[in-house]
């Protein structure tokens, strides 16, 4: 379930990158109270999160979406359950100019994250390459991946790039009303 993959704290689930650029917030309770806590601030590490013994997540709130966004992921097969990469984009355009931008890494670090870098390689511009090569190269240096059976952190950190790039594109795609296939995946840009 959505709320079981949040409480469980995976780096690598899937829905944890666009969940974080859609600014989700968990509704956590307990019988001392209620509180609200971004998604950012629940996830501690692997497995692990901010959340007191005593509470329950019993909702997840979403904020109005942007103008297009992309979760793009790479498997082995399409079978498996985590992501060996992952990363999502959401952008907010106002014309042709990307004035927000959320991008989220999956299975690169100890915890999904956003980063900064990469929003701000977008904010301002057109959505142009190079922006969008920017933002890709901001993802991969953020990364911080291990090694593991599903791949090694040199794999997995050129692979940030490419995949980041790929989210960004469809998010820009989508938001300037094309259509977008699922998977956003090299098949449909044909890189």
């Amino acid at each position: 379930t959505l709320g079981g993959n949040i409480m469980n704290a995976s780096p690598a689930m899937d829905t944890g990158a666009p969940l974080l650029c859609f600014r989700a917030v968990a509704m956590l309770t307990s019988t001392a109270g209620s509180r609200h806590v971004d998604l950012a601030g629940l996830w501690a590490g692997p497995g692990s999160t901010t959340a007191r013994p005593d509470e329950l997540l019993v909702g997840v709130r979403l904020p109005a979406p942007p103008s297009g966004s992309a979760y793009v992921r790479l498997e082995y097969r399409r079978q498996m359950e985590i992501a060996v990469v992952g990363a999502a984009a959401a952008l907010t355009l106002d014309g042709e100019e990307v004035t927000a931008a959320a991008i989220a890494i999956t299975a690169l670090a100890p915890t999904i994250h956003r980063v900064a870098e990469a929003e701000a390689a977008l904010v301002g511009t057109a959505g142009e390459a190079e922006a969008v090569g920017q933002a890709a190269a901001a993802a991969a240096e953020a990364a911080r991946p291990i090694d593991d059976v599903r791949g090694s952190a040199s794999y997995r950190r050129a692979m940030a790039a490419v995949i980041t790039r790929r989210a960004v594109e469809a998010a820009l795609a989508r938001a300037r009303g094309q259509r977008v296939g699922i998977p956003a995946s090299d098949a449909t840009f044909g890189t």
